[in-house]
């Protein structure tokens, strides 16, 4: 048998942890929503991408550059400078210009996704007959033929690839936290019936 000490402090830490439950669902119900509103306005949305990235580019660039100033030579800080330097421009190019970014970024996804996709195939052929593999072989078939089909809609699918893709891995998570929280308040209330009961 417990003490009532100890039995206060769980019953404590499980009536926060539900009240933090409360707080997690509705951080996944605004993944959700900011989600579905990714999808719905994916130029709008892969846009504000391609600035974020634009601006963490010009600050990383810009780091770089400051660093090798600070070497203590100039052969071991010129490559650092030079990196700095084409991050930079990068950088800039996509907060000025995130039409242009966001064509880039869209090449980028599909010669990944077109990658991704013959090393799976692979990849699967050297697994098989492991469980799984035909998995992988749809994977990776799956995955080239989205590059396909975004290399043939280009540049028209820059308009809507980046923001859909970001939409999607946000409203997925966003079920993801829903699904967490849900489950952390079933567990703290079961936890307090059972210290009460």
């Amino acid at each position: 048998m417990m003490n009532s000490e100890v039995e206060t402090r769980i019953e404590t830490w499980l009536h926060r942890a539900k009240k933090n439950a409360g707080w997690l669902m509705a951080l996944g119900v605004l993944e959700v929503l900011v989600g579905l509103a990714a999808i719905f306005s994916p130029l709008i949305a892969g846009v504000a991408v391609v600035i974020t990235v634009g601006v963490v580019m010009l600050i990383v660039g810009i780091t770089r550059i400051i660093s090798a100033f600070m070497a203590g030579s100039f052969g071991s800080g010129v490559l650092a400078f030079l990196w700095g330097l084409l991050v930079t421009v990068a950088g800039y190019y996509f907060v000025t210009h995130p039409a242009l970014g966001l064509k880039s970024l869209t090449l980028f996804v599909a010669v990944a996704l077109a990658i991704d996709g013959v090393m799976r195939v692979i990849m699967s052929f050297q697994m098989k007959p492991a469980n799984g593999w035909g998995w992988m072989l749809f994977g990776g078939i799956v995955s080239v033929i989205l590059a396909v089909m975004v290399f043939n809609q280009f540049p028209v699918s820059a308009v809507w690839l980046v923001g859909t893709l970001v939409g999607i891995s946000v409203l997925f998570n966003g079920f993801t936290t829903l699904t967490v929280a849900m489950a952390a308040r079933r567990l703290a209330s079961a936890g307090v019936e059972r210290l009460q009961g």
